[in-house]
């Protein structure tokens, strides 16, 4: 006796944030002294737990994975009148459609010949069911249009990207380059937009026309300005999600009452707030900061 198992990818949170970037924010927190006698490299541990602690809350707050990964999906769904299947995956913004197979009966999924046909939007997938190329039949070898059976249900399983892409330099880069590589292309398309995060050296490139879908090689639209040290961050997330990842992770550390946090905050001479009350501003803004991005069921 076998088992029915779900193909359904479950992903896990990744840091939204380097450890860097956090040492560059105005945290007011003393990132030397996470650790008590601990050396650099405990120091940087427990940071790095704490930053992905705080984009784990992230996922979880927004119900989806921020960043940008592959995802396998099952759904029943039904053709409509214009005979247009439409999907909805769990996760946004939807960047590519890379393999979908669907059928009328759950046993036997046909993949579809060219995907490239689908219309994408930040949170749905429309299919025109007729460049399916499949046949429908209750009995016997008919054959219908899509539109004679609109608001049949199919069986769909799909693979697609989504999110927004985290990535590092794979490379040190010198100033002047016109492309580059990275550790992780998830996510990337031509026309993105990323930050190399390396601070007062900083800047923004784009992906050039020219860029093949999934390559780690990254040709940009215009050449680097900087010289940057390979495993520096790029990313396209939103500066709000950033900042969120920040306040999050700060929030964290702030709570657990150790010797990092060296500004005390009080409402009155010699009277302190204390470390669960200190979260509240933290956590109330990062939440600000999210709700676009959560994922409305």
């Amino acid at each position: 006796m076998s088992n029915a198992y779900s193909p359904n990818s479950r992903q896990v949170s990744k840091p939204y944030i380097t450890i860097d970037t956090f040492k560059q924010a105005p945290t007011a927190l003393d990132y030397t002294n996470l650790v008590v006698g601990g050396n650099q490299a405990a120091q940087d541990a427990e940071l790095s737990n704490a930053i992905l602690r705080a984009s784990s809350f992230i996922d979880q707050y927004c119900e989806q994975v921020i960043g940008a990964t592959v995802d396998v999906e099952q759904q029943r769904a039904r053709i409509n009148r214009d005979g247009q299947l439409i999907l909805h995956p769990k996760y946004f913004p939807i960047v590519a459609l890379t393999a979908l197979n669907v059928g009328y009966n759950q046993q036997s999924l046909t993949a579809v010949p060219d995907v490239s046909y689908a219309w994408l939007e930040d949170q749905q997938i429309v299919y025109p069911y007729n460049n399916a190329n499949l046949t429908y039949s209750s009995q016997g070898a008919l054959s219908f249009s899509a539109g004679s059976i609109a608001g049949g249900r199919v069986y769909c399983n799909y693979s697609y990207v989504n999110g927004y892409a985290i990535t590092t330099t794979a490379t040190s880069l010198s100033s002047g380059s016109t492309s580059l590589t990275v550790v992780d292309a998830t996510g990337l398309l031509p026309g993105t937009t990323f930050t190399l995060f390396d601070g007062e050296l900083t800047e923004r490139v784009t992906v050039a026309s020219t860029y093949t879908f999934g390559s780690t090689t990254v040709p940009l639209v215009s050449a680097l300005l900087n010289a940057h040290l390979a495993g520096i961050s790029a990313s396209a997330l939103p500066a709000a999600i950033q900042e969120a990842c920040i306040l999050v992770a700060a929030s964290y550390l702030k709570v657990r009452g150790d010797s990092a946090l060296t500004m005390q905050m009080g409402n009155r001479v010699g009277a302190s707030v204390g470390f669960s009350s200190l979260q509240g501003p933290d956590m109330d803004h990062a939440k600000e900061l999210l709700k676009p991005f959560r994922r409305v069921r």
